[in-house]
């Protein structure tokens, strides 16, 4: 369904699907809350439970039948996620105060537990990878370089399936979260059409654009000239002065 229960104080967390759907006979609406972690967390309950109540909330604003939320939290990080239940953080509680305690279920999946011959075989190529990225997101660069051929062959395909989008956000994964370069990626570039190759670079740029105009704007606001800036990056004054207003516009 197309409905989404995503609020703004969510929206930078949550990906939210709904789906309609029978259960034992039964029309039932589902929801599936996505949670992705980079770290284990001590007490996941708290925040999937503040997320089930903005998607009912919701659903109570807009006249609708509650919804059976399915959280599901995704961890890609180091160490081990040890599955508890909400009760569990209640060490000594005396039997009678038990019933007191809301308690509900989250499906977990850690990716250090999926062989990466498994994930490069499975069907959804944009799963995939994802999965890939996510498992590997805090390797080393020769750890994550191991797997070259894997990136080289799923990037042409998306190449081959017109999925351009797809690639700038891969490229954009790997020049951010995994601070890897060009250089670092040259035995992908390798093997990569030049399609591949061409908006990899674009992406490489825009970072590079963007890191520099946020290094003359922190200049600017500790009260640098702009001549010295200037000099500092070699570029000229007029240079500057179109990136100061760039800044400038992107504050208004």
């Amino acid at each position: 369904m197309n409905d989404s229960f995503t609020d703004a104080e969510l929206e930078e967390h949550l990906a939210d699907i709904v789906y309609q759907t029978e259960y034992a006979g039964q029309k039932t609406l589902v929801t599936l809350l996505f949670e992705h972690k980079s770290y284990v967390q001590k007490y996941p309950h708290l925040q999937l439970l503040q997320y089930i109540l903005n998607v009912w909330k919701e659903e109570r604003k807009q006249r609708k039948k509650l919804s059976v939320v399915i959280p599901i939290i995704i961890h890609h990080g180091e160490g081990i996620w040890k599955y508890k239940s909400m009760k569990s953080y209640f060490k000594g509680l005396h039997p009678s105060l038990d019933r007191f305690i809301p308690d509900f279920d989250y499906l977990l999946f850690t990716f250090d537990k999926i062989d990466d011959n498994q994930i490069a075989n499975f069907q959804n190529l944009l799963l995939s990878m994802t999965t890939m990225l996510l498992k590997h997101s805090h390797d080393k660069e020769d750890e994550f370089m191991k797997l070259s051929s894997f990136w080289a062959e799923k990037l042409n395909r998306l190449d081959a399936d017109k999925q351009l989008e797809f690639i700038k956000t891969v490229f954009l994964y790997i020049e951010t979260a995994l601070n890897l370069t060009q250089e670092d990626l040259t035995p992908i570039f390798t093997e990569v059409s030049t399609n591949v190759n061409d908006i990899a670079m674009t992406i490489a740029d825009r970072i590079r654009e963007e890191e520099r105009t946020n290094n003359i704007k922190g200049l600017l606001q500790n009260g640098v000239s702009i001549e010295l800036i200037s000099k500092s990056f070699g570029l000229s004054i007029q240079k500057i002065e179109e990136i100061v207003q760039k800044i400038k516009f992107s504050l208004n």
